[in-house]
């Protein structure tokens, strides 16, 4: 890589850094590119190099939020777990995720609740994101030899989502009611669960 896109790169950087930071903390909509410009201390001409408008960068945005929001929820394929116990393991994850200090939620949720456009490009990250966590649910289902495979993703998916409001709303960590309630939801597909902790 040459000097001048290393340095391309750099900019591009802090200018995705200062959005995820103010996105995060402030919102989407009440952020503007000056005040994103200002904190990375970069041109808006320089910014707009990098993404050509706003939507580029609430795009991008996102992506890299939601990534890091994911990272260690879904258990590695060699986890040793069974599938009804990486089912849990996720929500047990998102529980230990809500204990820190900067946990805000799932940042798609967040996003969709502040831009409502259906056509704007975070509705198709958002849809993304969601499937492929429906799409985790659903083959561990199968894996599990769930009654209804498709119904019990849906049900935990939208238990994962309710969740995520719910902590949201109350600005608090998870209850253990949402671990409960994953294994009540595989209980009643006929899902053998494993032990709880302690047992």
């Amino acid at each position: 890589m040459t000097t001048e896109a290393q340095a391309l790169d750099g900019v591009r950087e802090r200018v995705l850094t200062a959005a995820c930071e103010l996105f995060a903390a402030r919102g989407i909509t009440s952020t503007g590119v000056d005040l994103v410009s200002e904190v990375a201390g970069v041109s808006k001409r320089s910014l707009y190099q990098r993404f050509p408008s706003k939507d580029h960068l609430i795009a991008a945005y996102l992506t890299r939020a939601t990534d890091r929001f994911m990272d260690g929820l879904i258990p590695p394929e060699d986890s040793g777990l069974p599938p009804a116990g990486n089912v849990l393991e996720v929500f047990a994850a998102t529980q230990r995720k809500s204990h820190e200090t900067d946990f805000r939620g799932c940042p798609v949720l967040n996003a969709t609740a502040e831009i409502a456009d259906v056509t704007h490009p975070v509705r198709g990250i958002a849809i993304s994101y969601k499937d492929q966590l429906l799409g985790y649910f659903r083959a561990q289902a199968e894996a599990a030899g769930a009654a209804d495979a498709e119904l019990l993703a849906e049900q935990l998916g939208m238990l994962f989502d309710g969740a995520m409001a719910y902590g949201s709303v109350r600005d608090q960590p998870l209850p253990d009611s949402v671990h409960a309630t994953a294994r009540t939801l595989l209980a009643a597909q006929g899902v053998e669960l494993p032990p709880t902790t302690g047992a």
